[in-house]
Order: structure tokens, then sequence, then C-alpha cells
């Protein structure tokens, strides 16, 4: 029997397995049944004709916070899904809430299902939390549906930081399960060394957020981060990896410094990777202003040397992955201090744009983002129809102009951050469509009326991710 599709999306420029070449993907019931010649199209089938640009794969985000418990942002579900579509991303992972909502048991992880449900224009599974003595219901929640788990190793929340010893409690559970563990990867003690040399720590006034003229000083904040706070976390990770075996993953690497023991790790053959984010392969520390608190994120902006060896790691595919640590800032108190100011920035949106403007200027390539925004993140979470344009794969399309600009208007991103970095920035490269499933979910920068989102949860009766 013969399967004619329902769509057909071709192009010049379609990015496969294969390399970039001409053809025409034939998409029935949300899947790809076939990438054909450009020519070969059923007669009376509708036709997308991307003409020059370029057809993706729809790009996979697997570091998104999302907050509905109004505690850390106004955004929900509805928007941040709406930003994602806009910015050619069509599956995205949420990371554990902070608040009410986090992911740390079954019960909070169905509350989460139940507050997406019917508000997503994108894809979108769960990352579980992984907390001090929460070691025992880590079956049932990747039971439940959860891709894997994500921890952190220091967060103002002290009931939610991981030290050394509460990971090696919750280590036999997680190799049993071999699911991925994500790392924000920071240790408190060099932050806490490094407070205590700065001269606030001398003066009580000083340490009063806004009344240290240090405190508006963006050298004095990324001195308050140091690197080794990121390098001892990755060296406990790495040893962590190798007494267990268990598949960790560095979720948002800013060090240039640990790329050596992240090398020789991956060399021992150790289930390490590590990802980084576009603020990190955009900014550099040098051209940050005093008193730019949209800038301020965790781990923070480091320096243009720095960057560079991260491009080049990237490049060389010791960073395997590009994901978002999209977390859009809440409204500005008005306060110029790196103190008082709430860490994240927002990329859901712009992230392609972001990396594809900075990749294209070292002379990188269209095929290479896919690898690292589509193919690797995907991978990571075990999505076995995603990050591809295949036969079989979900037809998540995004039909890229990659010579089109476009400059930052913070009041047109569907997430209204309170303030971006990028505001005012002339980005290259333009999503001109984006199809989730098949069916089109935004078209130049505005979503489709109707949430057709699902959740990837595993073990669901649609089919195991």
């Amino acid at each position: 029997m013969t399967y004619l599709p329902d769509l057909v999306v071709r192009g010049r420029r379609i990015v496969t397995a294969r390399g970039i070449h001409p053809g025409a993907i034939h998409i029935r019931n949300g899947r790809i049944i076939g990438i054909l010649d450009i020519d070969d199209v059923p007669a009376g089938c509708p036709v997308d004709d991307a003409g020059a640009d370029v057809v993706l794969p729809g790009l996979v985000d697997t570091s998104v916070h999302v907050s509905e418990d109004g505690q850390m942002s106004p955004e929900d579900f509805d928007t941040a899904t709406r930003a994602a579509a806009a910015g050619g991303v069509t599956t995205i992972i949420g990371m554990p809430f902070q608040g009410a909502r986090s992911t740390t048991t079954v019960g909070a992880l169905e509350s989460a299902c139940w507050v997406a449900e019917g508000h997503c224009f994108v894809d979108v599974g769960f990352w579980g939390a992984v907390v001090p003595g929460n070691e025992s219901v880590l079956a049932s929640l990747f039971e439940a549906g959860v891709l894997g788990f994500h921890c952190v190793l220091l967060t103002s929340d002290a009931a939610a930081a991981m030290s050394g010893a509460d990971l090696r409690r919750s280590m036999p559970a997680l190799t049993r399960l071999g699911a991925p563990l994500l790392a924000h990867a920071e240790l408190p003690g060099p932050i806490e060394r490094a407070a205590a040399l700065q001269p606030g720590h001398r003066g009580w006034t000083d340490r009063i957020p806004g009344l240290s003229r240090a405190s508006r000083r963006y050298a004095a904040y990324l001195e308050s981060r140091p690197k080794e706070a990121e390098n001892e976390a990755i060296a406990l990770l790495i040893q962590l990896c190798q007494e267990s075996g268990l598949p960790i993953h560095i979720a948002h690497l800013s060090s240039s410094d640990a790329l050596t023991p992240i090398y020789r790790a991956r060399s021992a053959r150790l289930p390490i990777s590590a990802g980084t984010c576009p603020h990190y392969l955009f900014f550099a520390a040098e051209e940050i202003p005093d008193g730019a608190v949209e800038y301020k994120c965790a781990p923070p902006i480091r320096e243009r040397a720095n960057r560079e060896l991260l491009w080049a790691a990237l490049a060389g595919g010791l960073i395997r992955s590009v994901a978002s640590d999209h977390r859009p800032a809440s409204a500005s108190t008005g306060s110029r201090s790196f103190l008082e100011a709430r860490s994240g920035i927002a990329s859901l949106q712009l992230g392609l744009s972001i990396v594809w403007t900075e990749a294209g200027a070292r002379n990188y390539t269209i095929e290479q983002i896919v690898r690292w925004m589509c193919q690797s993140p995907a991978q990571l979470a075990g999505l076995t129809r995603k990050g591809c344009i295949e036969v079989g794969y979900d037809a998540d399309l995004v039909v890229f102009d990659p010579d089109a600009e476009l400059v930052v208007d913070a009041g047109r991103l569907y997430d209204r951050p309170a303030s971006t970095p990028y505001q005012g920035r002339r980005l290259r490269g333009v999503v001109r469509r984006t199809y989730l499933r098949g069916a089109k979910t935004c078209e130049n920068g505005t979503a489709s009326p109707e949430a057709r989102g699902s959740l990837l949860l595993r073990r669901r009766t649609s089919g195991v991710y």
C-alpha cells in the first residue's frame, strides 16, 4: 500500500545526516515518511517551498527554567513555549522548578504536568530533581516519566544543594536506573573563600546590598564566582563518574580551565559530557558595563580568551551541546547592584540566531549548529525521534534564513524579560517557520493560536521517548 504524504516541505538546502542537499521531506501523521528528490511531490499535496532558506531539524533545548508558582519568574508554559517556537525550538526539557512544585517527587511531577497540559506550543519533557534525602523516590520518578535527573551543588536554597556525600548516597539509585545526571557545577567553598577576600567582607556597611560601590562592578561579581568553584565541582563529578559509571552531564560550562580534566576523563572513556550556553559564546566580561545587571548569570560570563577556548572545545567535540539555561528575570527593582539582582538570561527565542551569529563569524557551519543544538541534546535526553531529519523521526522542522538579520527588541519577545543583555544587538539568521510534528506552530515570529505541544513522558501510551 502506498502512503501519500499530507504535507511536503522542500528546499534547496535541507540538513540531514548526509549533509546539506536539495530534497523534499514527505510528512504523514506528524512523521517523516520519506526524503525524496526536490521535485518529487504528489499532485494535490500541500507544499511548503523553503527555496534557498535552510531546513533544519527542530532544536532541542535541554535547559529551560519555567516557574509556575510566581516565585522566580512571571513566565509560564504558555509564554516559554511560544518563545521556543518562535526561536525554532520544538522540544524543551524543563529544569526542576524551585519552590512548591520542584520535581522531587511523583506528586510534584504530576502537578507540573497538570499545569503544563494544554498550554504548550512545543513538546515538553522534565528532568527530575535530585536533592538531599530523596534517593528513595528516584526510581518512582523515573518510572513516572522524567527523562533523567538534575542536581545543583550550589544554590540559594540550602535544602536543595547537594554535597559530595549527598551525591554518593544517591549514586547507587541513579546507577541502577541508568538515567543521565545533569549538574550545575559550582561548589560553595571557593566562592566563600573569594568572599572573604573582598573589601566588603571587612566592613558591615559594605555587606549590605546597594551600599557597596563594588556591588555595581561586574569585575567584582566575576571575582566572587571564581573558576575554582566550577573546576572543583567538575573534579568531584569526574571522580563520582569514575566510581559509579553513571552518565554525568555538566549542564552549563563556563570555565575553560575545566576543559583539560574533561578531556582526560573522556580519553579514559568515562561517560561524562559537557554543554555550554549561548551567552558564554557571545559575550565577554571585558565588554560588560558596571551596573549592567542584565548580564548576571551563574556561572558568570568570563573573559574573551575564555570564550574563545569554549568555542574551540565546541568545534572539536569536547563540548557536545549548547542549551539556553533560559531563565527570564523578574520585574526590575531598579537596582544596579549585582548583589541584589536576580541571576538569569532569557535566550530561548534567540538562541539559534545568537549561536549562528558567532559561529558564522568563526567559519563554522550550519551542520555543526545542528549537531550542537539538535542532535546531541536529543541524544542526551534519550529522545530517539527528535533532533534529525530522517525517516521515522517526528516532523519537527525549522525553515531558517541564515543571511537575514534582526535587531533584538525585548518588547517583542514572548517571555517578556524585564531586561536582556541582547537588547539592540544585531543578530544574523531569522527563523521563518517552525513545524511541530508536521503542523506549523510559528511563522515569522507569530505563534499559532493552537497549543499543539505534547508532554514527553517515558512509557506513555503515546510512545516511549
